[in-house]
């Protein structure tokens, strides 16, 4: 796998887990979980313009 393929599956992952903390927060209302999710897609966002 190279750097760019390495680089996508890590975007995906944060992204996955930002739709995942979205989910817990439409269960719970917890704003934690909205936190959660900004910070997971700042990283994405981060790891993209690598």
């Amino acid at each position: 796998m190279n750097n760019k393929e390495a680089s996508i599956n890590k975007v995906d992952e944060l992204v996955n887990r930002a739709q995942l903390a979205i989910n817990d927060w439409q269960c719970s209302g917890d704003v934690d979980c909205l936190e959660k999710a900004a910070a997971y897609l700042r990283a994405a966002l981060l790891e993209g313009e690598k």
